[in-house]
């Protein structure tokens, strides 16, 4: 059975990752969630990429794991094997999260099973209009996993995110954008190209200011007193950074910033 793999391209300051399985809808196989991972981490620290964006090739985004690749009868495995798979799924997850450049899914066709998990660890979610996300974990008898307990809780609320997981809800483009699932819609044939447009003006941006917003999303702030707090640890460092200065003499001599993460 042929593997999948994982393509990248560059245009400029932004690089596209590509899963690429079309034959199976992009499923993914462990080997691919590992290679994936690692682009995101070489994209991460390079100081010549400010974006990234994540698509599927051909008609889907990637409708999970590829368990046609993994044989019908392979023995079963033991509670710390499954384990070790899942840390190894995570990892994925975990790496974009944490990513210090913001990541953009463009998802055209299918965003189902841990491909559902992939787009909502993105910071930025673009769905065509005949896009579809969700699950059937619990038809499977297991449950949501690689994050989606925080991550879609976070974009639609925890009633609706409950709804979704229990009865294995679908849900199309025109309703992932009204309910905050996705963040734009573009028209079908028309998500990458709309990702990237976002991505090219995130690309743009202070990189530091970027990357720190970001990690201050990811803590997610329970209640004011320790955002305030966190506003304390973060502020001071951007206030006092060259791209704040960048920022504030461009604006005083009418010109367009040159940001350089510092």
């Amino acid at each position: 059975m042929a593997v999948g793999s994982i393509r990248e391209e560059r245009d400029g300051l932004i690089v596209t990752l590509t899963i690429a399985n079309p034959d199976r809808r992009n499923a993914m196989q462990p080997a691919m969630r590992a290679e994936l991972a690692q682009r995101v981490r070489d994209a991460d620290a390079d100081p010549e990429v400010r974006a990234l964006v994540i698509r599927g090739e051909g008609a889907h985004f990637c409708a999970g794991a590829d368990f046609a690749a993994m044989g019908h009868d392979a023995p079963p495995q033991n509670r710390e094997q499954i384990g070790e798979r899942i840390r190894e799924a995570q990892d994925l997850v975990r790496t974009i999260a944490l990513c210090s450049r913001p990541v953009i899914a463009a998802v055209e066709g299918a965003a189902y099973g841990s491909g559902l998990s992939l787009a909502l660890a993105c910071d930025y979610v673009v769905a065509a209009r005949s896009a579809w996300f969700g699950a059937s974990f619990t038809r499977l008898g297991i449950t949501a996993e690689f994050g989606l307990f925080s991550t879609l809780p976070r974009r639609i609320g925890h009633q609706a995110a409950k709804r979704m997981i229990l009865f294995a809800q679908v849900m199309g483009g025109d309703d992932a954008a009204r309910t905050g699932l996705a963040d734009a819609l573009a028209d079908d044939g028309r998500a990458f190209a709309m990702a990237i447009d976002k991505a090219t003006t995130l690309a743009t941006m202070p990189p530091l200011a970027i990357a720190v917003t970001k990690r201050a999303f990811a803590a997610e702030c329970a209640d004011l007193e320790t955002a305030l707090a966190q506003e304390l640890d973060i502020m001071p460092l951007l206030a006092t950074s060259a791209d704040f200065r960048e920022a504030t003499a461009a604006f005083r001599e009418k010109r367009t910033p040159r940001f350089t993460g510092r």
